[in-house]
């Protein structure tokens, strides 16, 4: 279901394919998503870069969610933004993740936590930006973890976990 062909990591063209990306997320201005968030803070946990088409999706989902977010509950921490494919199968993310932006370019994750409030609270927070930009979106409320996970995909999902 990806949009492009994109290689598996440590197959032919990975290397390549990171290398482009790390090229253009240091371009000026590349990095810079909104005051207060950078694609560098979604990079996945093995230090792969973000796909370069996701940065529109990645651009929304600061300006949308996350900026509101921070403006309520103070300094925010990207707990986990981009997943390649097997890294999300290695750590058990769901099949069809929103973390993983090369499914769809259009849609990207973010699992929070901000500086104060609740997941609880988070959530609701999340909810109420949802509801009045347009409904579409995934919220994931994770009280025992302590994180939020938002996404903007084109429909409303809602769990907890």
């Amino acid at each position: 279901m990806p949009s492009v062909s994109v290689p598996l990591k440590d197959a032919k063209g990975w290397d390549i394919l990171m290398k482009q990306r790390r090229t253009f997320w240091a371009e000026t201005g590349n990095n810079a998503l909104t005051q207060h968030f950078q694609a560098s803070e979604f990079y996945c946990h093995d230090g792969s870069a973000p796909p370069t088409l996701a940065r529109p999706a990645m651009l929304d989902l600061c300006r949308v969610y996350l900026e509101p977010l921070r403006e309520r509950f103070g300094t925010a921490y990207v707990l986990s933004g981009y997943r390649h494919e097997l890294y999300n199968q290695a750590i058990g993310g769901a099949r069809f993740s929103q973390h993983v932006y090369e499914q769809t370019f259009e849609a990207v994750a973010a699992d929070m936590r901000f500086q104060k409030g609740t997941p609880a609270q988070w959530a609701a927070y999340a909810r109420g930006i949802r509801a009045k930009s347009g409904g579409r979106g995934g919220v994931g409320r994770y009280d025992t973890s302590g994180f939020v996970h938002v996404d903007n995909r084109s429909w409303k999902a809602d769990w907890s976990g």
